[in-house]
């Protein structure tokens, strides 16, 4: 194998683990986005733009470095390989506008079940409010039951009391009559 043979073989090689590294950070960008994590635009952005470098340093790779149909003097190979090229290039297009609204759908669901858990949380504090108002319901009914009891003896012993007067008052009714008809 010549140095050159060698030198193009090294630079694929490279160029082969940019792309696998340039779709891993589009990947792990995409699942940021989805989560709603941090970063997750930054990791798309750098993600993107290597695919992108990438895509450009294949374009001046010569064809058999690549897997093309020949070499540019070849006698017309060098339109087809743009033609693959710009095919390529739109399939990558339409790929990321997939993507894109694949993330906005994601997003909304995402959206729905965040109002969903801000609703859950919503109702849990208004079931605490809730037991927080019974329990003091509960605490007033207790009451209301221990002041009905004392209300009930109070009314007892208020009743033994006129009795009681009533009684004294016949005594002492009795006695002026007895001193008058003297």
């Amino acid at each position: 194998m010549s140095q050159e043979q060698k030198q193009k073989k090294d630079f694929k090689y490279w160029v082969d683990k940019a792309v696998s590294i340039g779709a891993a950070v589009v990947i792990v960008g995409a699942l940021f986005k989805i989560l709603h994590w941090p970063f997750a635009t930054q990791l798309l952005t750098v993600g993107m733009l290597t695919e992108a470098a990438i895509f450009l340093i294949y374009a001046y790779l010569p064809s058999d470095d690549h897997g093309g149909h020949g070499d540019a003097a070849g006698g017309g190979s060098a339109t087809l390989d743009s033609t693959e090229l710009i095919n390529a290039l739109n399939e990558v297009k339409a790929t990321i506008e997939n993507t894109n609204n694949n993330l906005g759908t994601i997003n909304s669901s995402t959206e729905g079940l965040k109002n969903l858990n801000t609703k859950f949380d919503a109702m849990g504090k208004t079931l605490d409010e809730l037991n927080h108002f019974y329990g003091s319901l509960k605490n007033l009914s207790e009451t209301m039951t221990s002041s009905a009891g004392e209300a009930a003896r109070t009314k007892d012993q208020l009743n033994a009391l006129a009795n009681n007067l009533t009684e004294l008052n016949q005594v002492y009714s009795n006695m002026i009559h007895a001193i008058k008809g003297k």
